[in-house]
């Protein structure tokens, strides 16, 4: 079996980089400064995981959340209330969607923003880096809106066709961190030209996802994984929790992988590893390296 890993979503910042962002966050240091410690930091990141070929995205160390950034940078979106994520101990502001507008920076240019870090949205890094983007689905329910899906979809993909294409990047992550109900219908036809990791929460139903992507990554059951199988080029598995400091077993997880019939799977984790402390999401990115070898 060959067996591709992803890493996805905010990674835990250093001690010192909460420092830096604490000391911005009082005024205490400018923008610039932040930015050039932020990337930095991201630089080690990348390292350690192309040193392992392991598909990621940017460690988002200057996002507060999955939903801001985009929000910040766009054109007919608010900033609403704080809001809990999911039923965990973090907030995210939720967006507040008027209509969909375009962005109103260059998504790879040092801007400053408004109560968060300053652009850039991600910094690129080599062969095994995708962008990151919140699943529209997702997005919408976490929203604020009058819109109608169908409506908000269109913008949204439009959207990210924009930032992907400024940034020059055809790999992707779309993220639902909100699992489907049986007649949710995610379809991302639209977006064919890039090359789609969906990483989903939860139950699959059939017909949840429309056509064909290049991998679905779900929660690893019998029935989510046939329903990958099926829809994407290569399905995907989450056996690794970004929520519990326990640490899985290589060898336990590579047992997995042997009773699932397919020639190629991409292993990734539930949930980002944010929730974690950085000592430990260290040891599990070291923990995935060494998976199917």
């Amino acid at each position: 079996m060959e067996v591709e890993k992803l890493v996805y979503g905010i990674y835990p910042k250093t001690n010192e980089l909460r420092l830096h962002i604490g000391r911005w966050e009082k005024g205490r240091i400018p923008d610039a400064s932040l930015n050039s410690e932020i990337e930095s930091e991201k630089r080690s990141f990348y390292s350690t995981l192309n040193e392992n070929s392991i598909e990621h995205t940017d460690p988002l160390f200057n996002w507060y959340d999955i939903l801001r950034p985009i929000c910040l940078m766009t054109d007919g979106i608010d900033l609403g209330p704080l809001s809990r994520f999911k039923e965990t101990n973090s907030f995210y502001r939720m967006p507040v969607i008027n209509y969909m507008g375009g962005l109103t920076m260059d998504p790879a240019d040092f801007s400053p923003l408004n109560e968060n870090p300053p652009l850039p949205l991600y910094v690129p890094d080599g062969n095994h880096f995708n962008a990151f983007l919140p699943s529209p689905l997702s997005f919408y329910k976490m929203s604020r809106t009058m819109l109608s899906y169908d409506k908000f979809q269109a913008g949204v993909e439009k959207l990210y066709r924009e930032i992907l294409g400024q940034l020059k990047l055809r790999k992707v992550v779309i993220y639902d961190p909100i699992p489907y109900g049986e007649k949710d219908v995610l379809d991302l036809s639209s977006l064919s030209e890039f090359q789609i990791r969906l990483v989903t929460t939860g139950k699959l139903y059939p017909g949840n996802i429309k056509g064909r992507l290049y991998s679905i990554i779900s929660d690893y059951t019998q029935e989510n994984f046939e329903i990958s199988r099926l829809n994407s080029a290569v399905p995907g598995v989450k056996l690794i929790d970004g929520y519990s400091t326990k640490m899985e077993s290589v060898v336990g997880i590579n047992k997995i992988l042997d009773s699932i019939d397919a020639d190629r799977v991409i292993v990734s984790h539930r949930e980002y590893f944010d929730f974690l402390p950085r000592m430990i999401a260290d040891r599990k990115i070291e923990l995935i390296s060494g998976i199917g070898e």
